[in-house]
């Protein structure tokens, strides 16, 4: 047992040793590559691997602290402001891509149905598909503009 654990010991200590090393280059593809070994006549940078990231990633440079002139209201009131318009910028660009579906749907299908209130399917005619269309491209134009 006092055997196997002194080896184990040795090849642990003994691996770290020798992946000290590292080099990296592009080869002919373009492509980053990485080695224990340089490349033969190609030009390589030695890598760093002796500092292990922190926890979590990179570090990061802190968050600034609030001016001790600003309101904390008027703060929380921009804040939730930001947040509402974010939200509904968002519900637009899914209303947006969903009216984007609808017209592609309308364009490339010519034979289309419908359930009616009674709950019976209904074919759209050619005439109201045109008229569909034309109001769908009015939307996109007045609501999905960037």
């Amino acid at each position: 047992m006092y055997k196997t654990l002194v080896a184990l010991t040795f090849g642990l200590l003994s691996s770290v040793a020798v992946a000290e090393q590292m080099y990296r280059w592009v080869d002919d593809q373009g492509v980053p590559q990485f080695g224990q070994q340089p490349p033969e006549g190609k030009s390589y940078q030695r890598v760093d691997i002796t500092a292990s990231p922190p926890p979590g990633g990179a570090l990061r440079e802190p968050a600034p602290l609030p001016s001790r002139d600003a309101n904390p209201e008027e703060d929380q009131q921009s804040e939730i402001q930001a947040k509402a318009d974010k939200a509904a910028e968002a519900k637009r660009l899914e209303q947006c891509t969903q009216l984007q579906a609808n017209l592609r749907t309308l364009e490339t299908n010519p034979r289309l149905s419908r359930t009616n209130d009674a709950g019976e399917v209904e074919r759209i005619g050619e005439d109201e598909r045109q008229e569909l269309i034309a109001k769908a491209k009015a939307d996109l134009e007045n609501y999905c503009k960037n």
